[in-house]
């Protein structure tokens, strides 16, 4: 019912904006309409950088963003209209599509982007090069998800990461430049191993395109008895995209820049870095595995597996050992992106167990979806209060909110529980689904091991309310939070209730989205 009303509302806001598709179809090129969000941001991006060399250019940025989505709604590759102009698919420039899966990612980092914008208003966002650097990494963004070649997946990538490494630079301390800095050595790494993998791939297959490395790694695993060599190259290929992207999304090995790039930026970036750019590496990854690898999925798993466990207790561990909240935050980041790789340990050949893929696969997108909310907005949050109170946000300086703070104590504890995968929030669905997905792919253990993770992590989620509602503060002055920040805090709030009440409502997006085997 309340996946209908959603599209009920698009399908008024494509009725609404027709006018604007007409005049799209006939002035746009058809191999630029499906990239057309990414190159509207590109085209605000220049616009904002301009005008912030005398005015405020926040106002701009927040157009381009909502353009592109109205034109994500508008321009659907369903569309007979669009269909007639570049055939089923939605192919943009050959080397990017539209499918649902992609659809599924732009959807959050646009929705992220929002966030973070109407966050900005607390720090940079009046300024010209912030909202270039942001807008730029946006559209950058949108073309890793889309990217269907591993060439074009590189120089997308390059064109997200590369103005994310400037905009932790502009943090407010001294100490963004050291976690800019680790966080750039760092990209520069994962760079290289990815194009040592693409270079692999290209060696053994003869192409970049996805489908086709898809079409022959099929066709090695079935000829693995008389040419062995070419398989375990593959797998080697696909040891350095899972180590390489590793280290741009924040998981084992690569995790080390997360607490120092999140903390000491400001908590705008951070709140992209965490909730927008790490979902587009998630997104892309997935599709390299489940796509182009699926065949090897056998040989990958275990890697994946140990990906995962590995990553979930890092991130808690020196979670709990942590009295920065921001670095906190950092280490539950890559603790929550160990539960997400559950998901995509489970997503087995469908050719072998397509109920467990499409659950896997499913439960990723959704948990997804789900921490863009949570971590967005706890770190706006939190965030906000550094701002008010001038310092880093520390546990002692959590001692009595609920009195100086009754709104921001008791958004900041939904969140945590949410986050700690508590009902009555999104993050239990969100949980359960993942170890669900383990349990039917049969690794009952990793679902044990996930929930074992998942109860540890209390140790510091409830920290936070027992500063937050039981430790005496010793100032009890009031604090009065930035409005547009603390309604964005507010909107990510009702989401995580809602999507507990009705989590259909992305699920069955998430489900659709999962890639047709």
């Amino acid at each position: 019912m309340m996946l209908l009303q959603l599209t009920d509302i698009a399908n008024i806001i494509r009725q609404l904006f027709s006018p604007l598709k007409d005049f799209l179809l006939a002035v746009v090129p058809p191999g630029w309409l499906m990239s057309l969000p990414s190159l509207t941001l590109v085209a605000f991006a220049f616009i904002a950088l301009i005008v912030g060399l005398k005015y405020n250019p926040l106002g701009i940025s927040f157009i381009g963003v909502l353009l592109a989505i109205v034109e994500m709604v508008t321009l659907s590759p369903s569309d007979p209209a669009i269909v007639n102009l570049i055939g089923t698919g939605g192919v943009s420039f050959g080397q990017f599509v539209r499918d649902p899966m992609a659809d599924f990612f732009i959807y959050i980092v646009l929705i992220v982007g929002f966030l973070v914008l109407m966050s900005s208003t607390l720090y940079g966002g009046d300024k010209g090069p912030y909202n270039f650097l942001l807008l730029i990494s946006f559209a950058g963004a949108l073309w890793v998800v889309m990217a269907t070649d591993l060439v074009a997946l590189f120089l997308s990538w390059e064109v997200m990461s590369t103005p994310t490494y400037v905009l932790v630079a502009l943090g407010p301390g001294r100490e963004a430049i050291d976690g800019a800095t680790k966080y750039f050595v760092m990209g520069l790494l994962a760079s290289m191993l990815m194009l040592f993998g693409i270079a692999i791939v290209f060696g053994v297959t003869g192409t970049t395109n996805i489908v086709e490395v898809a079409s022959a790694v099929q066709n090695i695993w079935t000829t693995f008895g008389t040419n062995p060599n070419a398989a375990y190259t593959i797998l080697l290929a696909v040891v350095l995209f899972v180590v390489s992207f590793g280290f741009k999304v924040g998981i084992f090995p690569g995790w080390q820049w997360v607490p120092d790039a999140y903390a000491s930026a400001d908590g705008s970036v951070t709140a992209y870095l965490a909730g927008g750019s790490k979902k587009t590496g998630v997104g892309a990854l997935m599709r390299l595995l489940v796509i182009g690898f699926i065949a090897a999925q056998t040989q990958w798993t275990f890697l994946i597996v140990a990906v995962a466990i590995l990553t979930m207790i890092i991130g808690n561990v020196l979670a709990l050992a942590q009295r920065d909240i921001m670095r906190m935050l950092a280490y539950s980041s890559i603790a929550m992106m160990g539960y997400l790789f559950i998901g995509i340990a489970s997503a087995t050949n469908p050719a072998i167990n397509l109920e467990a893929y499409t659950i896997g696969v499913g439960a990723a997108l959704f948990h997804a979806f789900a921490h863009a909310l949570m971590k967005s907005a706890a770190f706006i949050l939190v965030w906000a209060l550094s701002i008010k109170l001038a310092k880093r946000v520390t546990y002692d300086d959590l001692a009595g909110l609920n009195k100086r703070s009754p709104l921001a104590a008791g958004l900041l504890a939904i969140l945590m529980l949410s986050l700690a995968g508590m009902p009555l929030t999104v993050g239990f669905w969100s949980k359960l689904m993942l170890f669900l997905s383990a349990v039917t792919a049969g690794m009952w253990w990793l679902a044990i091991i996930g929930l074992l993770n998942s109860v540890f992590s209390l140790g510091y989620y409830l920290r936070v309310l027992r500063y937050t509602y039981m430790v005496k503060a010793p100032d009890e002055s009031h604090i009065s939070l930035p409005t547009i920040p603390l309604a964005a805090v507010v909107v990510c709030v009702i989401a995580i209730i809602g999507l507990f009440l009705f989590p259909w409502v992305v699920w069955d997006y998430a489900w659709a989205a999962v890639p047709v085997p």
